[in-house]
């Protein structure tokens, strides 16, 4: 009998944010994979959840690169699903770590899909994180959405007439992964007089998060964890 894939969200970064679910799927299995960017680096999803997972159980890291290569990425999904088939066929429970909530921008979630379709036999558990946008807005003191507001989430910006249509519809934006584009996402807030609306976080929930609220203070050196929140209604 094959083991169950739990699929953990664990939060944006801060241990104390973990679900109380999540932390006793921790304690219990035998085998918890963590994803890194490149072999050797620093996992934030391990520091974070390293505090529940029992000393007893094997933690091992998967290789998902930061690239626009699809071939490579498409390689890699498919090794490290390999790995994490290997390990439930031999009956172990096992959990996949994933910064955030899996349902929500996350590499987990393509592991989940590809487990569906090349062995449908096995289980798969989701568990749900709290994201980092919700983390950060909370820091922040920014309520996402009241009443009938429009909330819109962007983490590609290939489409700029397409972002300047969802600030034009909507009342409150959030754009993730902003370290790519972040000069062009703040010309464009400018442009329309949002720039007072919008506030600037990065690493939340880590020990270096900053929040700025004034965004031609903006630090030199973009952050791969960071956001801007524009909320349009007060």
């Amino acid at each position: 009998m094959s083991g169950t894939l739990f699929i953990l969200g664990i939060g944006p970064g801060d241990p104390e944010l973990i679900t109380v679910k999540a932390a006793d799927i921790l304690s219990r299995v035998k085998k918890v994979f963590i994803p890194v960017s490149g072999q050797g680096r620093e996992s934030y999803a391990y520091s974070t959840a390293s505090n529940y997972i029992s000393p007893d159980t094997s933690v091992a890291e998967l290789v998902f690169p930061m690239t626009t290569d699809h071939e490579l990425l498409s390689r890699r999904y498919a090794e490290n699903y390999q790995r994490i088939e290997t390990v439930l066929r031999q009956g172990y429970d096992a959990a996949l770590l994933t910064l955030g909530d899996p349902g929500t921008y996350s590499s987990a979630s393509q592991i989940a899909t590809l487990l569906r379709q090349r062995a449908p036999d096995i289980p798969i558990e989701i568990i749900p994180g709290i994201t980092s946008f919700a983390a950060a807005a909370a820091k922040a003191g920014i309520a996402l959405s009241k009443s009938s507001d429009l909330l819109a989430v962007v983490s590609s910006y290939d489409d700029l007439e397409r972002i300047e249509a969802i600030l034009d519809l909507s009342d409150t934006v959030v754009f993730l992964k902003t370290y790519t584009q972040r000069d062009t996402i703040v010309g464009l807030l400018e442009k329309q007089g949002l720039l007072e609306k919008a506030v600037y976080i990065e690493r939340v929930g880590l020990p270096q998060e900053r929040i700025v609220r004034d965004l031609r203070m903006l630090p030199d050196e973009p952050d791969y964890l960071s956001m801007i929140i524009v909320k349009k209604k007060a």
